[in-house]
C-alpha cells in the first residue's frame, strides 16, 4: 500500500501505505532480436512486471497486474511503441522474498527488456537488476534508495525523494486540524521501517508543525493484524483525538471499528490506505463517517469528470474486466507501466537499456498518466532531493461511500522534519548527511 506513509522512500508525504548476485542475461533464440538489446525484436518488446498479487500485501495490490495489463493493451491496441508490441511478463512475489526469484526469472528465463517491480518487496531485487544492467521502475514505497547516489538508474514511480527518514509532509495533520483535532497518535507495523518512519516522523514533526499535540506512538503492532484490542485501549488511555494509521487497509478498518466499539470520541481517524472498492464492500464501512478519512495521492474516481479518471476507468474495465472503484494497487499498477511506456517512447526506434533510463530522465516532469495533483520530478538534476511540498487528496465516508474532502481539490502538505536534514535536502547534499535510517524492508503497507 498505500496506496504521511511513505512517499515512500521514508521521506514520508501522509499517504502510503505497506513492503543477489551479478548474473548475465541470458539471450534469446539466435535470429530472434533486431539488435543486442534482449527483449527487443523487430516487432515485440518485452515488459516484465512484480507485483503483490496473493500474501500479506495482497488486499492492497491483487489487480495490480491486471491494471498494468489494462495500460499495456490500450497501447498495443495503437500499434504498440514505435512499431513494436509490448508482451507483458508478470509474476506474483507473494508478499515475500520470491520478489528476488521472480526478478530473476524474469531476466534469465523470459529475458525482459526492462522491469516494474510495483511490490513492496523489491527491495529485495533492485540490486540483482541493476547488476544485471536491467532497468527496473519501482512503486517508490519500499525503501530509502531510491534517492541513493549510484542508484539513478533506479527510477521511482513516485519521484525524487531524499534517501532518509526524519523527512515527512503535513498533509495528514492539517486534516486533523481541520477536522477540530488537538492531540494525536500514531501506530505503525513493528517489522516495517517505512510505517516505523511515517508513524515517527508524524509525531516528532509533522503533529507540531500542525499544532497539535502528540500524545501516543506504538510501532510494533503485526504486520496485517486486525487484532487491535491493546491498540483502541492504548489510545483511548492516551486522550487522543486523532490517530494517524499508515498500515493496510483491513487493519486500518479494525482500527476504526474498535474505536467507534469502545466509544472513544474522535475528531479524525487518518487511514493512510485503504482506497478501493474493497473498502466500500466491507461491512464495516456502513458505520463510518466524515471523522474517518483515508489519503489518496491518485485523483479519486469521485471526481468522475476528470479526463485521466475516466480513462483509467474505461481502461481497466474494457481490458481486465475492473469496474468497481479502483484500489492502491490498480493506480500504481497502471501508472507504473505508463511510466515504462514513456521510457520506451523516449528509447526511440532502436530501444537499448540506457537509452530508456536517459530518455526517462530527460522527460524531468512527468504526468502520471495525469492521475496525480502534480507532475512527478524524475529528472537527474532533482535525484535525490524531496520537494518542498506535496499534494494529496482526502476522501471521507457518507452513506457507506466515499466524499472527497476540500471540495474535491488535493490539500497541499510542506516538507517538515529535522532543520538540519531539511537544509541538506534544499542543498541537494541528502546523501552526505549522517542519519539513522533503518534498512530498508517492507513499505507499509
Amino acid at each position: 500500500m498505500s496506496k504521511q506513509l511513505v512517499r515512500r522512500r521514508y521521506v514520508v508525504p501522509f499517504f502510503a501505505v505497506i513492503s543477489v548476485a551479478c548474473l548475465g542475461v541470458l539471450a534469446g533464440p539466435a535470429g530472434a532480436q533486431s539488435n543486442s538489446t534482449a527483449g527487443v525484436t523487430d516487432n515485440t518488446v518485452k515488459l516484465g512486471f512484480i507485483g503483490s498479487e496473493t500474501g500479506v500485501a495482497s488486499p492492497n495490490y491483487e489487480d495490480t497486474a491486471k491494471a498494468c495489463k489494462a495500460r499495456v493493451d490500450d497501447q498495443n491496441a495503437k500499434g504498440g511503441v514505435n512499431g513494436r508490441k509490448i508482451q507483458l511478463e508478470a509474476v506474483d512475489d507473494m508478499s515475500s522474498g520470491a520478489n528476488l526469484t521472480a526478478a530473476q526469472d524474469l531476466v534469465k528465463n523470459r529475458n525482459v527488456f526492462a522491469v516494474v517491480n510495483n511490490s513492496s518487496f523489491a527491495f529485495l531485487s533492485y540490486r540483482y537488476l541493476q547488476s544485471a544492467g536491467v532497468p527496473m521502475i519501482g512503486g517508490g514505497f519500499d525503501g530509502t534508495y531510491y534517492g541513493t547516489k549510484g542508484n539513478e538508474d533506479i527510477i521511482s514511480a513516485l519521484g525524487n525523494a531524499a534517501p532518509l527518514t526524519g523527512l515527512t509532509y503535513d498533509n495528514g495533520t492539517k486534516v486533523a486540524k481541520m477536522l477540530g483535532a488537538k492531540k494525536i497518535g500514531s501506530v505503525s507495523y513493528g517489522v516495517s521501517p517505512s510505517s516505523t518512519a511515517a508513524a515517527q516522523s508524524t509525531q516528532k514533526y509533522a503533529a507540531p508543525a500542525s499544532g497539535l499535540k502528540p500524545v501516543y506512538l506504538n510501532t510494533s503492532l503485526d504486520f496485517g493484524s486486525t487484532d487491535v484490542g491493546p491498540v483502541v485501549l492504548g489510545i483511548k488511555n492516551s486522550g487522543a483525538d486523532a490517530i494517524y494509521l499508515p498500515l493496510d487497509g483491513n487493519t486500518n478498518l479494525a482500527i476504526a471499528q474498535g474505536l467507534q466499539q469502545n466509544g472513544v470520541p474522535m475528531k479524525a481517524v487518518l487511514m493512510a490506505s485503504g482506497y478501493g472498492q474493497a473498502m466500500l464492500d466491507s461491512p464495516i464501512t456502513k458505520t463510518l463517517t466524515s471523522a474517518d478519512v483515508v489519503s489518496q495521492i491518485y485523483k479519486p474516481a469521485e471526481l468522475s469528470k476528470d479526463p485521466a479518471v475516466k480513462k483509467l476507468r474505461a481502461d481497466l474495465k474494457k481490458y481486465v474486466g475492473i469496474s468497481g472503484v479502483p484500489d492502491y494497487g490498480d493506480y500504481t499498477g497502471y501508472i507504473g507501466c505508463d511510466l515504462a511506456i514513456t521510457g520506451l517512447e523516449q528509447a526511440g526506434k532502436n530501444p537499448t537499456r540506457q537509452g530508456f533510463i536517459d530518455g526517462l530522465h530527460n522527460v524531468g516532469s512527468y504526468k502520471a498518466a495525469d492521475l496525480t495533483c502534480q507532475p512527478i520530478d524524475i529528472s537527474l538534476k532533482n535525484f535525490g532531493k524531496s520537494p518542498t511540498s506535496s499534494c494529496a487528496y482526502f476522501v471521507t465516508f457518507k452513506d457507506g461511500k466515499f466524499v472527497v474532502m476540500n471540495k474535491g481539490k488535493p490539500i497541499v502538505g510542506k516538507l517538515v522534519g529535522d532543520p538540519a536534514l531539511l537544509k541538506a535536502n534544499n542543498a541537494g547534499t541528502a546523501d552526505e548527511v549522517t542519519t539513522t535510517a533503518a534498512p530498508a524492508t517492507t513499505a507499509a503497507p
